[in-house]
């Protein structure tokens, strides 16, 4: 489900062309979502699962189970723009993150505090090692470079579109659909299959309090091409309280200073 998790971003323009502008009260809420500094956000995994799904095909009954292993994630953005994200998963591990404004990145891990380039190099070391994933590579590929599901950024694209809104009296409602394959073929069974966003938007006091997000859509298997329905659902809740600044410790300070080195990993900033 990470590909589909990050579609969101990819749907909107396509979809923006179409109908209204956004209402007044959600356009304003947006605007002052924008013009946040220093904000903090929390997700919450609403579909952990396991979930199992029955449908018919042409060779019988096809059964699977589908279980959404997204970490829940409580972030902060401070006033200078560096930012905290910790994630944890159902099975217990913790990983907190800082993220500098100039796109430097360490990792508290098992193994204590990494940068990004010494996440891949011991990815690289545990894959030369040829064995079965250990569990070490395991948390390792989550340490990697995170999803982050920024709420400004994943919301204020809303202000210049066109998607169309329905109303529910606390907010709004936005509706995405889009295909990942080509347009020109929407029936062709070769193609990626739609993709359907659900966009929730809760405003108390004029501003964004929280909002959900689903995301249904199938995906193909194999040579088999069958399509196996797919879904993902968080619930982001925001609070407007500013950070002055994010508590750096020593070590992890070291390993930043490491990541804008000559040569170090550039992956990028926050733009999940």
């Amino acid at each position: 489900m990470a590909a589909t998790a990050r579609f969101i971003g990819l749907a909107l323009l396509p979809v923006f062309l179409a109908h209204a502008a956004p209402p007044n009260s959600l356009a304003s809420a947006l605007e002052y979502l924008r013009d946040q500094k220093s904000y903090s956000w929390q997700i919450i995994n609403a579909d952990p699962g396991p979930v199992e799904s029955r449908f018919e095909t042409r060779r019988g009954t096809i059964t699977t189970v589908q279980q959404n292993v997204s970490p829940n994630l409580k972030g902060q953005i401070d006033r200078n723009g560096d930012i905290l994200i910790s994630r944890e998963w159902a099975d217990g591990l913790r990983l907190d993150t800082i993220i500098t404004k100039d796109g430097a990145m360490a990792t508290k891990t098992p193994e204590g505090w990494l940068s990004d380039r010494d996440i891949l190099t011991a990815q690289a070391e545990e894959r030369l090692k040829g064995q079965e994933p250990t569990v070490r590579f395991q948390w390792l590929r989550r340490a990697d470079w995170p999803d982050i599901h920024r709420p400004d950024l994943e919301l204020v694209p809303f202000l210049k579109s066109n998607a169309e809104f329905e109303s529910t009296g606390e907010g709004y409602i936005a509706r995405l659909r889009s295909r990942a394959g080509d347009p020109a073929k929407p029936n062709d069974d070769d193609a990626e299959p739609a993709t359907n966003i659900t966009v929730t938007m809760n405003l108390r006091g004029g501003v964004i309090r929280d909002y959900e997000v689903k995301i249904e859509g199938t995906r193909r298997t194999g040579r088999s091409r069958l399509s196996i329905p797919v879904s993902e659902q968080r619930i982001v809740v925001l609070t407007y309280v500013p950070v002055n600044r994010i508590d750096i410790p020593a070590d992890a300070r070291e390993k930043l200073n490491s990541s804008r080195t000559p040569g170090a990993t550039a992956r990028g900033k926050t733009d999940n």
